[in-house]
């Protein structure tokens, strides 16, 4: 443990950043609501506009908040294509982004297992919600997406509600259960299909396809959704894009 005299502090940003994230984990300012301007954000917070530019940029740079001249800073929603376009990450050969559409494979409730219960931080045997999700581009299938999620953030969550959902999936959960996903965390490898992959995907078994396994967080680093999605890459490539843009 360092001496007294000489811990670092936390650069006052950082601070002013907590406290932002603090009242969107709250609910004091919701998806979609605009923030007060900077100076009232410096009289608030009793800091200099400066330490408020940089705590805001770093949460736009984040995607959990949208600056857009003229209408000022708002939290990001998930129906937005600029949040949308943090989570997905496919392009096509021209490196365009390639423009889904679902189809609901399964539905089901179900105890937890092992690998769930782990990547969701929950007891064995929690009820969990296991969906079955395809995506197609122009009526090919291109993906299939197991997706489970714990019962006690999505109460009475159903397969009728989740097909008719007007967004995004996440725009989905934000919207009817208030649960922001704020971030996620992939590990992408290589595996072969079997038969339960290779007959909605319409390929071969044994064909060769990309498998990403992701856990989505909400605020407080807390997991809200376990996912691995079966990529057949011969229709589209997964485009991972780090660093400073533009």
């Amino acid at each position: 443990m360092q001496p007294e005299s000489t811990k670092i502090s936390q650069p006052l940003y950082e601070s002013v950043r907590a406290r932002v994230v603090d009242r969107l984990l709250s609910g004091h300012w919701a998806p979609g609501d605009r923030l007060p301007t900077e100076p009232e954000l410096a009289l608030e917070f009793d800091v200099g506009i400066g330490t408020i530019r940089r705590a805001v940029a770093d949460l736009v740079a984040e995607g959990l908040l949208i600056r857009r001249a003229r209408r000022g800073t708002t939290v990001a929603k998930h129906t937005d294509e600029h949040s949308f376009d943090l989570y997905f990450s496919f392009v096509d050969a021209a490196g365009h982004p390639v423009k889904l559409t679902a189809q609901l494979l399964n539905f089901k409730k179900e105890r937890a297992n092992p690998d769930v219960a782990r990547a969701l931080r929950l007891e064995r045997g929690a009820k969990v919600a296991r969906i079955e999700n395809l995506r197609l581009l122009d009526d090919t299938p291109l993906m299939v997406d197991r997706i489970w999620i714990p019962l006690d953030r999505f109460v009475d969550l159903d397969a009728d509600a989740f097909a008719a959902r007007r967004t995004s999936i996440y725009g989905f959960y934000q919207e009817r259960f208030g649960v922001s996903v704020v971030r996620v965390v992939e590990n992408l490898s290589a595996c072969s299909a079997g038969e339960d992959l290779a007959q909605p995907l319409q390929i071969a078994v044994g064909d060769a396809l990309l498998r990403i396994e992701r856990t989505a967080y909400t605020y407080n680093d807390s997991p809200v959704e376990f996912r691995v999605r079966y990529v057949n890459s011969s229709g589209c490539q997964y485009q991972n894009v780090r660093g400073l843009q533009g």
